[in-house]
């Protein structure tokens, strides 16, 4: 069974971490991460672009007109991020997007609005986050994009969709209070490799 490997990075090592990482991220990274006026948002966008620079090839990077991020021979990837975590997925062969969420039942009313009306009687938290962020992961698998995230189904929390007459699977999991997506274009199931980053390397 295939994989699709994901790191995740918390920003507290980010920060612990400033100078090297602001050091090793390219120039546009790090402009792009000084634009973010509130601290968290720039360490989420520092962490996104040292996940990037350690484990792609390289950093020529093209964006699709729906604005994905790729590289023109792959290895294809996509990045997400929520409260501290950033999230890199990467697969070799396939279209993959990647979404996480920090569970907070604050948003359990916004999530409402993402939801179809059949979804909306779920009323287990963990997998009303799973629902969102499935469709969230889905739509950014997708180099088209879609314009109504309602159509897109986040049930069941693993298992094959058809979106735009092309076939993708989900696969869905909680970890350490968010709820973590990934999608991979195919109708094969697939394998989540999770990789927590503890050490910053070059």
């Amino acid at each position: 069974m295939t994989k699709v490997v994901v790191y995740l990075l918390h920003t507290s090592l980010v920060k612990n971490n400033l100078s090297f990482v602001e050091n090793f991220i390219s120039n546009k990274r790090r402009e792009k991460a000084h634009k973010f006026v509130q601290e968290k948002d720039r360490l989420l966008s520092l962490g996104a672009g040292y996940l990037i620079k350690r484990y792609l090839p390289l950093e020529d990077l093209l964006e699709t007109k729906s604005g994905k991020p790729y590289l023109k021979d792959g290895p294809f990837f996509n990045i997400s991020h929520s409260g501290e975590y950033v999230v890199f997925a990467i697969h070799e062969e396939r279209e993959v997007g990647v979404d996480i969420e920090r569970i907070d039942e604050k948003k359990i009313d916004a999530i409402k609005y993402v939801l179809s009306d059949k979804e909306k009687s779920v009323d287990n938290t963990n997998t009303l986050f799973q629902m969102w962020s499935n469709k969230e992961s889905l739509i950014k698998c997708l180099s088209t994009g879609i314009k109504d995230i309602k159509i897109v189904e986040g049930l069941p929390l693993e298992g094959n969709r058809t979106i735009n007459n092309e076939e993708h699977f989900v696969n869905s999991m909680i970890y350490n209070g968010y709820s973590l997506s990934v999608s991979l274009k195919g109708k094969e199931p697939f394998n989540i490799d999770i990789n927590q980053v503890v050490n910053l390397e070059d």
